[in-house]
């Protein structure tokens, strides 16, 4: 049976959130609409959203729906984004003095006469809402895309001309994430000129090909060495080997990842990578060729010759992205109430990380610890995180003020799913943190070897993508 609905453009002020929200545990209702907001700002991540909506206001498949009382309109689906622009309105609704502040702060960021009045679907009962309720939040309208479709469609977005900072701010992902699967992209792209059997290349181009596979090999400092290619900031990665040696190592790994089942249990661990590395190396022609090369050296339409590395292209002036000379990125701020964390993250922004690698990372090694812990603790997790790290009780019996070291404070968050509003590919990137592969610099275990050995030193790029990886939790302890 059709739905009967009308669509009206509504002032904000006529709209109330609903009483009967199911997002709301029964013996937590109220008729009060400041009990009612109050309740969904503290549960259901309202914050996130007003960011978001401050920025691009609301999309046009984000249709509120509402019932019509008397001269008000009760919000059947949409309280959350109704909630959020109410404080985008008044930020004085908000819980508690600091809220206050950031939703002064938010609003005055915020072209409020877009939010005044609302496109809303206005149905005649509730009952004629439910199936859009239902298929809303019990069915998914929309099949997620796979990771190497979402890469294709960052890609695209760059050959529009924007920037990676651009893109990840378009698309609200991490600029990690964006790089990350822009690297590996490009990689894939690569591979794709390559020669192989008719069955493989038909599962190459399955467009369900497994791309994080891939991005091991890029994100890897085994993977890279296996390439023979650096990452570069301009070109994602350049090759530091001869295009034949090149094409063959990716040529091998590409059959690989498409034709081993488990294959990535071949690349956990480092003593994983050694096996496998030496494997691959065992199959390949020996050659004294020697040579360097840029990803359009290869790329069809690209100079093919494999002589001297190319300068790469300077991008046009206004897209140029500003680089923050500390390893913290221009406009992230803190904004916890801890001292001490606040304290750390200023002394870490201060910090030229181009002239000072080694301060830089330990400072970072300091503020992630710091900051987790506080979060943690804050947010009561930290008696399940220690049972968690310390299952038998040793460590606290020997000294009650012990700590689970950050490793297993990454693990326990992941596992447990405790930052609210963080995104699938926001868990993955922090649980790559935790991999256990010391010489790994981008994991914990990689950053205990720094710390710890004489003989190890992080480049630049190697905290930088530290930094990228543990970004969208920093996002969330931060402030």
């Amino acid at each position: 049976m059709a739905i009967n609905y009308t669509t009206k453009l509504i002032k904000v002020g006529s709209l109330r959130l609903d009483p009967k929200n199911t997002r709301i545990p029964v013996g937590n209702r109220s008729e009060d609409q400041r009990q009612i907001l109050h309740w969904l700002l503290e549960n259901e991540n309202v914050s996130d959203l007003a960011k978001k909506i401050a920025r691009r206001g609301l999309f046009p498949q984000e249709l509120l729906i509402a019932v019509q009382e008397g001269k008000k309109y009760i919000v059947l689906e949409g309280n959350r984004r109704l909630a959020a622009i109410r404080l985008l309105m008044a930020p004085e609704l908000a819980s508690t003095p600091q809220q206050v502040t950031n939703y002064k702060k938010l609003s005055s960021q915020t072209d409020l006469t877009r939010l005044g009045k609302l496109d809303v679907v206005v149905v005649n009962t509730r009952l004629d809402a439910a199936p859009i309720i239902s298929a809303v939040h019990t069915h998914i309208p929309k099949k997620r895309w796979d990771s190497l479709q979402q890469a294709q469609y960052f890609r695209e977005l760059s050959e529009e001309g924007l920037s990676p900072e651009e893109v990840a701010d378009k698309t609200d992902e991490t600029l990690g994430h964006v790089r990350s699967l822009l690297r590996s992209e490009k990689l894939y792209q690569l591979a794709l000129t390559l020669e192989y059997p008719e069955a493989i290349r038909n599962k190459i181009q399955n467009p369900r090909f497994p791309l994080t596979t891939l991005e091991r090999f890029i994100e890897s400092t085994h993977g890279r060495k296996l390439l023979g290619i650096e990452l570069d900031d301009i070109l994602g990665f350049a090759g530091k080997v001869h295009t034949d040696r090149f094409k063959a190592v990716l040529a091998q790994i590409m059959n690989d990842i498409v034709t081993e089942d488990s294959f990535t249990r071949q690349i956990n661990k480092s003593s994983d990578w050694e096996k496998y590395i030496a494997k691959v190396e065992a199959k390949l022609p020996k050659t004294k060729k020697r040579g360097k090369f840029i990803p359009d050296d290869i790329l069809p339409g690209g100079n093919s010759s494999p002589g001297p590395k190319k300068q790469p292209p300077k991008p046009p002036a206004k897209r140029a992205p500003r680089k923050s000379r500390s390893v913290v990125p221009y406009g992230f701020n803190c904004t916890c109430k801890n001292q001490k964390v606040r304290a750390v993250f200023n002394e870490l922004k201060s910090i030229k990380i181009e002239s000072h690698p080694n301060s830089t990372g330990v400072m970072l090694r300091v503020l992630l610890d710091i900051a987790l812990w506080t979060f943690i603790t804050e947010y009561k997790h930290d008696t399940k995180a220690c049972d968690f790290a310390d299952k038998n009780g040793k460590q606290r019996r020997n000294n009650p003020q012990w700590t689970p070291p950050i490793k297993k404070l990454i693990s326990y968050s992941v596992k447990n799913r405790i930052f609210s509003g963080m995104s699938a590919d926001g868990y993955k990137a922090l649980g790559s943190l935790a991999a256990g592969d010391a010489d790994y610099f981008i994991t914990i275990e990689g950053f205990n070897a720094f710390t710890h050995n004489p003989f190890v030193t992080p480049t630049e790029s190697d905290i930088r993508k530290l930094w990228e990886r543990a970004e969208p939790m920093l996002e969330i302890i931060l402030r």
